[in-house]
């Protein structure tokens, strides 16, 4: 037992939370864009954040249930603390910020804000009040004696369809990775040599220049092989990520961001 509930119920609790955060983030995206944005970090429905906060909040928090004040600065404090730890991690495994609240009065370090840290304790409040009961009651179902092996064996179907999301989304983030570097290559052997690649790379600010001196076929028919395979023949993953978080960065390649994003722009405009 964790707090109040056995670690299979704890599981169970992840994996609807972590479906409830995706349908939020959608929803809060979708009303900003005009249009559908699959917003997680997985490619399945699901935003393991979530999960994972809802699991610390029901693991340290169930005993001040009852007390608005207390509950809402813990959830505060706990959703704070683990989008800071979720940020930073981030970027250190993959070295991309994918979300950033610099622009935002009261922000650490750009990974937290004032603003959603405030939001996130309202959330808790409303969800541990309104919306976990009914999620309770239904886990309550899902684990119950009478559901015996079924649900044990549903719950270990989620959680391998979870893991092989994982695995392909890492596997997308390294070639992405890979692929920012050949750009970043190119446009570095572009630069030493006072080339100029913006008619290749498209129309954006971070274009060395404003075309390709025809001297160097090589380097223009690298670029054009290099952006076929990254735009028209890109994985469906790794344009969803692009496009999912537009104000992704890249601590290693910044520019090479820009280009793919400015590729994959004209490539929607045709």
């Amino acid at each position: 037992m964790i707090g109040v509930y056995s670690l299979y119920e704890l599981v169970w609790f992840f994996f609807a939370y972590s479906f409830l955060g995706w349908c939020l983030e959608v929803c809060y995206c979708s009303v900003n864009t005009g249009h559908f944005v699959n917003r997680g970090f997985l490619n399945g429905p699901v935003c393991p954040i979530y999960g994972f906060g809802m699991v610390l909040v029901l693991a340290l928090l169930m005993p001040v249930n009852d007390n608005l004040i207390l509950l809402f600065l813990g959830g505060m404090v706990l959703a704070s603390a683990l989008e800071f730890v979720g940020g930073w991690a981030l970027k250190q495994l993959f070295h991309t910020s994918w979300w950033d609240y610099s622009d935002q009065p009261f922000n650490l370090k750009g990974y937290i804000c004032l603003k959603f840290s405030l939001a996130w304790g309202f959330c808790v409040v409303f969800v541990m009040r309104v919306i976990h009961p009914a999620v309770a009651a239904l886990v309550e179902g899902i684990t119950t004696v009478a559901l015996g092996a079924a649900g044990v064996i549903f719950c270990a179907v989620i959680a391998t369809a979870f893991l092989c999301d994982l695995i392909v989304t890492v596997l997308a983030l390294a070639k992405i990775e890979r692929d920012l570097g050949a750009i970043d290559q190119v446009a570095q052997m572009l630069q030493a040599g006072s080339e100029t690649i913006s008619e290749r790379l498209g129309n954006t600010a971070l274009a060395l220049d404003e075309s390709m001196d025809e001297s160097r076929p090589a380097l223009r028919a690298r670029v054009d092989l290099l952006r076929a395979q990254i735009v028209d023949n890109r994985h469906f993953v790794e344009q969803r990520l692009l496009r999912a978080f537009p104000r992704m960065k890249h601590t290693r390649y910044p520019r090479s961001v820009e280009i793919v994003r400015a590729w994959l722009n004209e490539k929607s405009k045709k």
